[in-house]
Order: structure tokens, then sequence, then C-alpha cells
């Protein structure tokens, strides 16, 4: 029994060394730091800057107005001398609350006709939840630098080139770099929750 108890052991001292590794692996292989001031905080000491572009359904311009946003945004993109990283991140609608609106809605209802329209678009919702067809797709656009304030600043005059082809770009704010980050370090569970609200000082997440 006693040679039993020291094996279990063992196994788990063993496990848990392995768990530490990794660990200890995917810690050294996050380049950031901290997260401040509404900037990435890398390890080798530069920042980066994050801008969200809201997504625009241009198949709804004319022929002219697709051309013109275009142009300027290949211009705005074009006219930018510093590297830059653009990507897009897809995620699951977060459909509970409006579910849960609707079911209210037609609880309330008295008329037989709405509330029968109401239960027929309810299943028309829950079934675009269940395919995974509800998905909303997020761009954005980060640059990195040594100077905050320079970086910042470029990020503002891009933001505002990017601006006069009638998308909306805003610059990441803390939150929204926590927000970020965890789809990237936690991508099973960023599709179907949030990171916690961000009260600073950010440290990278400790893998387990």
């Amino acid at each position: 029994m006693i040679g039993i108890f020291k094996k279990e052991k063992a196994v788990k001292r063993d496990k848990a060394k392995i768990e530490e590794q990794k660990r200890k692996a995917v810690q050294e292989w996050l380049p950031v730091k901290d997260v401040a001031e509404d900037l990435i905080v890398l390890k080798d000491g530069r920042y980066v800057c994050v801008l969200k572009v809201m997504p625009l359904n241009i198949s709804l311009k004319s022929e002219n107005e697709k051309k013109r946003i275009i142009q300027t945004v290949y211009e705005a993109l074009n006219g930018f001398k510093d590297s830059m990283q653009i990507f897009s991140i897809g995620r699951p609608v977060d459909l509970d609350s409006y579910i849960s609106f609707l079911q209210s809605k037609s609880k309330e209802e008295t008329s037989i006709i709405k509330k029968r329209l109401l239960q027929e678009y309810l299943k028309y919702v829950a079934s675009i939840v269940t395919s995974g067809e509800a998905v909303e797709r997020r761009f954005f656009i980060m640059l990195s630098g040594k100077e905050k304030d320079e970086l910042k600043a470029k990020a503002h005059e891009l933001a505002n080139n990017l601006e006069k082809s009638g998308l909306k770009v805003e610059l990441a704010q803390d939150q929204d770099i926590i927000d970020l980050l965890f789809s990237f370090s936690h991508p099973s569970q960023a599709a179907f929750e949030r990171p916690p609200a961000f009260n600073g000082p950010y440290l990278p997440p400790i893998y387990s």
C-alpha cells in the first residue's frame, strides 16, 4: 500500500512539473509585458497601438462611391510609411439577451397574430445561434514604435485618413486590447465568453 501511495505522489509530482514547464514555455513565448494607457507594452520595450476599424457594407453603395471608398483607403494605407499589421477576427455573436427580449415580448403580446409572428421569428433567431452563423467580424490595425506619444500621433493620423473614406476608426482602449488578447490567448473560451472587466494593471494570463 505504501508503495502505491508513493507511486501516485510521484505521478502527481511529474504532472505538476510538466504543467509548470508548459506554463513557463507559453509565458516566455508571449511578447506582451503589460497593457497601459491604451497601449500594449512589449517585453522588448516597444509599444503597440491598436486601431479598431468598424465594418462597412459597400455593397449598398453606388459604383462611384465604391471606387471612392477603395481609393481613399488605398491612399491612406499606402501613404503610411511605417510597418503595420492588418487582421480580422470572427467571433460568434451573443444573442442570449436578444432571445430573452423576444421571449418576454411574446409572452406580453395579446394579439394572436403578432404573438405567432414573434414565435416564428424567435425560432429563426434560435436556429441562427445553433448553426453558428451569427458571427461578427472585427477588423484591427496594429502599429508599433518606441515612443508612446509619437506612436499615438501616427495612429490618430492614420485613423483620420481612413475616416475620409467613410470608415469609422477608433483607437482601442485598455478593455478593447484585453478583449483582443483574450481572443488570441483563450480562443476556445473567447467563442462564448468575454474577458473580465479591466481595472489595471494588466499582466499576461497564466496558463495551467
